[in-house]
């Protein structure tokens, strides 16, 4: 399996330098904010089975890991994707596994065609500058019966209005209204199956088009 070249166009490599400088800080406030209830509650939805290949894109100290780990179990495999460095550093000194592999990469641009049973963007997709190219390259990623989980512990409203209040170039960084994911998945060949927007954020989708 090939991956990625390190290649990154500005927008990345200024949420890259973002989210290095903040990785400590980062770590110490999500752990100590983390509602286990709630996030073990989205997790479940995520609907994992063991064997399964699973990319948890934007994984950043590793919030996901150890219960996609749990779930997939020891003949699945996880790839989890950061573009920071400093975040994977944490992920990395936190959680190892024969079938775990951390990479540094842009997530939008893997050298992967049809792998993983499940695609994971969790608090990722405000991040992801061109979010329609995005969705492409992940529908590719999928294989045929795989399935894209969008997901937030929070509401769309309260994400965009945390993001508003970092600097640049994260302030600008926006979970799109309905209306407009509704498009950007239509767009990227996805058929939505769940989409719940209340006080958390939680969409479901599967390729179509794909043989």
């Amino acid at each position: 399996m090939k991956y990625t070249e390190k290649l990154w166009s500005p927008e990345i490599i200024n949420r890259q330098r973002f989210f290095d400088s903040v990785a400590g800080i980062w770590e110490q406030e999500h752990t100590e904010s983390q509602d286990t209830t709630k996030l073990l509650s989205l997790i479940r939805r995520f609907n994992l089975q063991p064997g399964q290949a699973v990319l948890d894109g934007g994984c950043g100290t590793g919030r996901l890991v150890p219960f996609i780990l749990r779930d997939i179990g020891p003949a699945g495999r996880l790839v989890a994707v950061d573009i920071s460095e400093n975040m994977l550093a944490i992920a990395r000194q936190k959680y190892s596994a024969p079938n775990l592999l951390f990479l540094q990469a842009d997530v939008a641009t893997l050298k992967i065609t049809s792998y993983f049973d499940r695609l994971i963007c969790f608090c990722l997709l405000p991040h992801l500058p061109d979010k329609l190219a995005a969705l492409k390259a992940f529908w590719r990623y999928l294989k045929s019966d795989g399935q894209l989980i969008v997901a937030h512990s929070s509401s769309r409203e309260e994400v965009n209005a945390y993001h508003a209040h970092l600097p640049e170039p994260i302030c600008y960084d926006q979970l799109p209204d309905h209306q407009r994911m509704m498009e950007l998945m239509r767009a990227a060949h996805f058929k939505i199956l769940e989409f719940e927007e209340s006080d958390i954020y939680f969409l479901r989708a599967v390729p179509e088009d794909k043989k």
